[in-house]
């Protein structure tokens, strides 16, 4: 059985056509914004090509999430009220709902779950990046806050047929549930994550903190930084409930991205506590 179910893993994965889309224009947004010289006039010209992006992104600026007080009703209006980075993260949560909001069965999700998780992971990340003043990567933990558990929705009926010899080797040998998912099923999450970031044209720094979200110690020391901001927002999530899934009592927090970031015991239990106070923000993430 092992054998078949890693040949028909495999097989989904190499196949573009079979991994989750997104509209090109988001791959493009997402780089440019890297450029520290860009016109923000291309970047709302590249939006506005898509026609269904645009008038969530719309909704979503004036939501109580992104919202300044002041009406947004066009494209230049929003980047020079928001900012380039601010509506970046707006592109992401209108062009992922689709991919994430929907039932993830294998993980035990339904419909809306593993959405609320990412958003939750996403509004943390970045708050705790701005908090230890790492202002300039606050979005970009945003951004992989948001599709750090992608992966999930190619495995999930793969996992939800191997499910209790994934369970049984985490238990028998005391090893981390996404270690169980390759050794069954050949990948885990994180790596075909990073796959389906590939397709979708994503620059290094996300497809790494796709990869390494559980393990931000083998991450590439140039941003296992950012991917441990992403690792301990989506660890403490996970501890308050939000999207826990089949999987989320068997994952740990890493003592190297505790240090990395040079997080406190009295912050993380903080963050903890505030997990209510991030579920009510969610609130406004609505379009």
């Amino acid at each position: 059985m092992q054998i078949s179910i890693k040949e028909r893993v495999e097989s989904v994965i190499n196949n573009l056509d079979q991994l989750p889309s997104i509209p090109e224009v988001v791959g493009k947004v997402i780089n440019m914004v890297n450029d520290p010289n860009v016109d923000f006039r291309l970047i709302a010209q590249e939006i506005s090509k898509d026609q269904a992006i645009t008038t969530n992104l719309l909704k979503l600026c004036n939501s109580a999430y992104f919202s300044k007080g002041k009406e947004i009703t066009s494209l230049d209006r929003a980047i020079v009220t928001l900012g380039i980075k601010e509506v970046k993260d707006a592109v992401m949560v209108v062009a992922t709902k689709a991919v994430l909001n929907r039932a993830i069965l294998g993980y035990d999700l339904q419909r809306g779950m593993l959405w609320e998780h990412n958003l939750a992971v996403a509004v943390l990340a970045k708050q705790i990046a701005l908090e230890k003043k790492d202002r300039t990567i606050a979005d970009i933990a945003f951004t992989g806050g948001i599709i750090h558990d992608v992966g999930k929705t190619v495995l999930a009926l793969f996992v939800q047929s191997a499910f209790k010899e994934i369970l049984a080797k985490v238990e028998t040998e005391g090893i981390s549930f996404q270690q169980a998912e390759r050794s069954i099923l050949g990948y885990d999450h994180q790596e075909v994550g990073e796959r389906i970031l590939s397709k979708w044209k994503f620059p290094q720094i996300l497809k790494d903190i796709v990869r390494y979200h559980h393990q931000p110690e083998q991450a590439p020391e140039e941003h296992r930084k950012i991917v441990s901001y992403v690792h301990v927002a989506n660890s403490i999530c996970l501890m308050g409930g939000i999207g826990i899934g089949s999987d989320g009592l068997y994952h740990e927090l890493s003592e190297v991205a505790i240090k990395l970031i040079g997080i406190t015991d009295e912050e993380l239990n903080r963050f903890y506590a505030e997990i209510p106070e991030i579920v009510q923000k969610l609130k406004g993430l609505n379009f």
